[in-house]
């Protein structure tokens, strides 16, 4: 007798726990302004966790492999600045190089000046507190966002049935930062890329379906 005969096999579409979403590039313009200059949350600076956010979106790297990170694993001074993550912190057992753009390259080179070569790129807090912190910033964005609107009325009754820079979206989709992770894939997908770079880019085994 099979003890296991009458375990159904999960349906992935039908039984995820969180539907995530992209970001919209216009809600990380907010994101990214509001949160520069906001305050320390959970031990973080601002300035600093706008570079997470921007790693995490330009990488589509997790946040285990964020936190494992060390000054040592950014190669910012070549022709084309990457970041490489070791195989023992990836999900697929394997090095990743992951490309940045050269305004992010300069910032983060800043940030790690004075760290040992050992030493974490980011002071993340506590795996639990990550989630909040990024909808705490969210949800300042969008208070600013809709402060913008207070001179118009319409604009603002408009804004506030909005789920623009909202946590959880009309269809329940949820922001978290792994969803920045699926924010680097839908970018990349909008920006034309090949279907086989995105899935490079993202180390997925299946291709990654285009947007729409």
């Amino acid at each position: 007798r099979n003890p296991l005969a009458s375990v159904k096999k999960p349906n992935p579409k039908a039984d995820r726990r969180r539907e995530r979403r992209a970001l919209l590039p216009e809600e990380w313009q907010w994101l990214e302004a509001t949160t520069q200059v906001g305050p320390e949350r959970y031990s973080m600076a601002a300035p600093e966790r706008v570079l997470l956010y921007k790693t995490a979106i330009q990488t589509g790297l997790r946040s285990g492999e964020l936190r494992s990170l060390t000054r040592g694993s950014l190669y910012l001074d070549a022709t084309r600045p990457y970041i490489v993550c070791k195989a023992g912190s990836t999900k697929n057992r394997k090095d990743a190089r992951q490309y940045i753009l050269r305004d992010l390259a300069d910032d983060l080179h800043v940030l790690i000046a004075t760290k040992a070569p050992k030493a974490p790129v980011f002071d993340l807090p506590h795996e639990s507190n990550l989630a909040r912190m990024l909808r705490d910033d969210l949800a300042a964005a969008r208070k600013a966002w809709l402060r913008e609107s207070k001179s118009k009325p319409e604009v603002r009754v408009q804004r506030e049935q909005s789920d623009f820079l909202a946590v959880t979206n009309l269809h329940g989709e949820s922001l978290d930062l792994h969803a920045l992770r699926h924010t680097s894939a839908t970018w990349l997908a909008q920006a034309g890329e090949n279907p086989t770079t995105v899935q490079s880019t993202m180390r997925t085994s299946p291709i990654v379906p285009l947007p729409g």
